[in-house]
């Protein structure tokens, strides 16, 4: 009995054995059976792991696609604050925005829709690119630093159009020159040895510079203001030297071949400025010599008495606008120097005018020794 119970077992065993080696042979080469599909149909799906692979595929995949055209543009444009250009962006692309000058600031309508950047290295450079895959337009103003602004229309039409022109470089410039036809430029008329090779619808142009009508306005000085006031008289009270002998005696010897006028006597201090005119009344040319002024007794000195007549004051600056006078010419002129502090009663300031063949013979006119200011 012993003994086939253990056959039996043994038998049991090579049996489980053939089966086990031939399972693997029968999995691999059998088709799954009905019941095994339909497990599999009715088991829950199992979340999927995005491959990496498979995600940087993905770009190259719609990079495959048909590419659509982009025609580059570079156009120069003249700076002007009085109109709106256009600048015609597309994504993955980036505008570039030349000025002339440094750009101060900048501002965009549509900060969500384009980006404007302006790098401190680059002053004159402003970049420009949409943000959105989308159609889009919005604005943008560029402050420069002389004060012009530049205002441009951001148009971006996406990644649906198949053909777009993008403006890949604006270049603005001052507008200095201007464009004619060649030939005369004050006749307008084209030359006749071009009409024959020069085509009408691109004719030859010729450039020319404009000039500049802003004049640089320098500042006058008070000296120079005076002669201007004194020339603009236009009828001086004129005076010969037999008319100031009561004045000064020493006029009875003085010329003859001028006279005289003097003007305004202003004063600043110790410092005085007297305007004057002088006539030539002769029948000849004179040559009128610098002006001098001198601290003088106008009374004579009793013979065999000695003393000082007159003492020189020193002169400061002068203007005269004419040296050499033909007969009945005028000219005008300025005198400024420092005044003494003092004199005495019986003193007086002479301005004293000599003509260049009479030099020992000057004419003497006296001037106040106190006079207003300006």
């Amino acid at each position: 009995m012993k003994l086939f119970v253990l056959s039996l077992a043994l038998l049991m065993a090579t049996v489980a054995a053939s089966a086990q080696s031939a399972l693997p042979t029968q999995s691999a080469t059998a088709p799954p059976s009905a019941a095994a599909a339909s497990a599999a149909s009715s088991a829950p799906a199992a979340a999927v792991v995005p491959n990496p692979a498979t995600a940087q595929a993905r770009p190259q995949i719609q990079a495959g696609e048909p590419s659509r055209s982009v025609d580059a543009r570079i156009e120069n444009r003249p700076v002007d604050s009085s109109i709106v250009g256009e600048i015609h962006c597309k994504p993955l692309f980036i505008s570039t925005i030349h000025l002339p000058e440094a750009v101060t600031s900048i501002a965009v309508g549509a900060p969500t829709l384009f980006t404007a950047e302006h790098v401190e290295n680059d002053p004159k450079l402003v970049y420009v690119s949409p943000l959105t895959h989308d159609a889009a337009e919005s604005n943008l103003l560029v402050a420069l630093a002389s004060g012009e602004t530049i205002s441009l229309k951001l148009i971006s039409s996406g990644n649906s159009a198949a053909q777009y022109d993008v403006d890949f470089v604006l270049d603005y410039r001052q507008d200095k020159a201007l464009l004619a036809f060649v030939g005369d430029l004050e006749s307008g008329i084209v030359h006749p040895g071009m009409a024959a090779t020069t085509s009408l619808a691109a004719p030859f142009v010729k450039r020319y510079s404009v000039r500049s009508s802003i004049h640089t306005a320098h500042p006058v000085s008070v000296i120079d203001a005076a002669l201007a006031a004194q020339a603009g008289l236009a009828t001086p009270r004129w005076v010969l030297s037999d008319d100031l002998v009561k004045l000064d005696k020493a006029n009875a010897t003085a010329t003859r071949s001028i006279a005289a006028s003097l003007g305004r006597a202003v004063q600043v201090g110790d410092t005085m400025m007297v305007s004057y005119s002088v006539l030539n009344v002769s029948r000849d040319w004179v040559q009128v010599l610098t002006p001098q002024i001198q601290l003088g007794n106008p009374v004579h000195k009793k013979p065999g008495k000695r003393g000082i007549l007159a003492a020189p004051v020193s002169i400061q600056d002068f203007r005269q606008n004419v040296v050499k006078l033909a007969p009945g010419e005028r000219s005008d002129g300025v005198v400024q120097f420092s005044r003494p502090g003092f004199k005495q009663s019986r003193e007086a300031l002479l301005l004293q005018l000599a003509t260049a063949d009479a030099v020992d013979h000057p004419i003497m006119i006296p001037l106040p020794f106190v006079a207003p200011g300006f």
